[in-house]
């Protein structure tokens, strides 16, 4: 018997009758890769092997291929060794997917800072726990490009953007990177109001103190700070959720 065959009997699938059927074979295989029956390349199989061990058409089995793609959990090729193969993780896809839900949900942009704050405040606890020399380089570099454009609104803007990505992708937590750049659309807005140089002076006096806190490895000052400046962020942004800001007007 072929191997690849070998392969797709296992698990064993339970033949489905009912109504929807294309979504109880989605079902199934999500829950069989949650179960770890299956890891990232293992081959499913071709529409017509799935439509014989499912005991459906290969219309069917088609539309639960689409959707299941469409979730990023497999990936089709086609031609010769084709098939649906356990696609490679993407956690990129995964804060692209959470990000529209965000906005179609209709999820506020108060609920988003509260997420906000819960995530930066840990990630800075972590990266100052978990930093690598290469982290401390590039957040130090970040300092210096920040510094250089003090007096231009819009690029002092993005460069304290990047310097808090920096912090999180720091933390070496990956689901918080990924939160944390699904959030990024809501917190980070397109035409959003930029740093003047006063405010610009005192958010890079900000960063510099969480800096010093990371490279030191200070975990319990880091989060502290994270969250008086984003609470900081935050008042500039609701000026009803708080009449005075616990550090002055921030920017990023």
């Amino acid at each position: 018997m072929d191997k690849s065959v070998q392969k797709m009997s296992t698990p064993a699938w339970a033949p489905v009758r009912a109504n929807s059927v294309a979504n109880q074979i989605v079902e199934q295989v999500r829950e069989a890769l949650f179960a770890g029956k299956f890891q990232t390349g293992d081959l499913i199989g071709s529409e017509k092997d799935l439509a014989r061990q499912f005991d459906v058409s290969r219309i069917t089995v088609r539309d639960a291929l689409r959707t299941l793609e469409t979730m990023g959990i497999v990936e089709i090729r086609v031609g010769a060794g084709g098939g649906a193969r356990i696609a490679e993780g993407n956690l990129d896809h995964f804060s692209d997917a959470l990000a529209i839900q965000f906005k179609l949900a209709g999820v506020t942009e108060h609920e988003i800072l509260d997420v906000q704050v819960a995530i930066e405040s840990t990630a800075a606890e972590f990266a100052a726990l978990n930093r690598s020399k290469e982290h401390i380089e590039e957040l130090q570099e970040l300092l210096d490009e920040a510094e250089a454009v003090l007096d231009d609104p819009a690029e002092f803007t993005k460069s304290g953007q990047r310097f808090h990505l920096a912090i999180v992708e720091a933390s070496g937590n990956r689901a918080l990177v990924a939160q944390f750049k699904a959030l990024r659309h809501v917190i980070w807005p397109q035409g959003a109001k930029r740093a003047k140089r006063e405010i610009a002076a005192h958010t890079f006096k900000v960063h510099q103190k969480l800096f010093a806190m990371i490279e030191e490895g200070d975990s319990d000052s880091a989060r502290k700070l994270m969250v008086a400046h984003l609470s900081s962020i935050r008042a500039v942004a609701f000026p009803e959720d708080s009449k005075k800001a616990a550090n002055g007007p921030i920017c990023c």
